[in-house]
């Protein structure tokens, strides 16, 4: 079916809707987690992030503290680092741990004398002198989540432009709901592409850091709450394609007759 100029733009606006939802919420779950406990044992849920952390901090504690490093390894861990609470005290850790990684933080990310008190349980670390956690800025992610921010930016505000323009073009009668349509299906299969597949998939492979793992444990945290929110969109608009779909088909029957 041919379609007028203002039922094009508002497809094109609702794929640019798609496209803004989309980059927001990967933006959201890759790039700027909350810094609390619950993301903080998301991330430490990565055995290999676990393990690193656990062997910097008994390499540089565990002679002062007059314990094996191996059994403070393993306490940090499997004691700590694995229940919430040991997670709300390496939360700024991983949240540190998280921008560094993400070309957000120059500085160095550092364990307070304060941190590996809470973190070895003995008081004895308070006087240890603080910790260096070894973290590579991953230039492919820095890249992506500033392209990413811009994008969500720029796709929005365009899509709120051509939706303005679509309407002064006046469309057809029903484009607008199957534009509106379309840009639901968009909008859920986008926040699938963007808010889970790439995080979890493609991203932990743009380096060979330990701490690379962490964007794909945030996708994993946030996976439930994604796969819901696409299939909400993608069945909102199957239902209005259908709605407008038997619309139609009604019209025509009428002009039939």
């Amino acid at each position: 079916m041919q379609r007028s100029l203002g039922g094009l733009v508002l497809l094109v606006a609702g794929g640019l809707m798609a496209l803004a939802v989309g980059s927001f919420w990967m933006e959201r779950v890759a790039f700027s987690p909350d810094p609390d406990a619950d993301v903080a044992l998301a991330i430490l849920g990565d055995e290999e992030i676990r393990l690193s952390v656990a062997s910097v901090i008994a390499g540089a504690d565990a002679e002062a503290l007059g314990m094996s490093p191996n059994v403070l390894r393993t306490q940090v861990a499997d004691d700590v680092a694995r229940i919430r609470a040991g997670a709300f005290e390496m939360r700024a850790i991983t949240t540190a741990a998280h921008a560094r990684l993400i070309g957000e933080r120059d500085e160095p990310v550092m364990i307070s004398p304060a941190e590996q008190v809470q973190i070895t349980r003995t008081e004895r670390a308070a006087v240890l002198p603080a910790i260096a956690v070894p973290v590579e800025r991953s230039a492919v992610l820095a890249w992506t989540s500033t392209i990413n921010s811009w994008t969500w930016l720029v796709a929005g505000g365009l899509a709120l432009l051509l939706t303005l323009a679509g309407v002064v073009l006046r469309p057809e009668r029903g484009e607008a709901s199957f534009a509106l349509a379309c840009g639901l299906a968009g909008t859920g299969a986008s926040l699938l592409l963007f808010g889970y597949l790439i995080p979890a998939f493609v991203l932990p492979t743009a380096g060979d850091d330990v701490w690379v793992g962490a964007v794909a444990r945030l996708a994993d945290f946030h996976r439930s709450n994604t796969l819901i929110a696409a299939a909400v969109f993608v069945v909102l608009g199957g239902a209005l394609v259908l709605v407008t779909g038997s619309r139609r088909q009604r019209r025509q029957r009428g002009i039939a007759k």
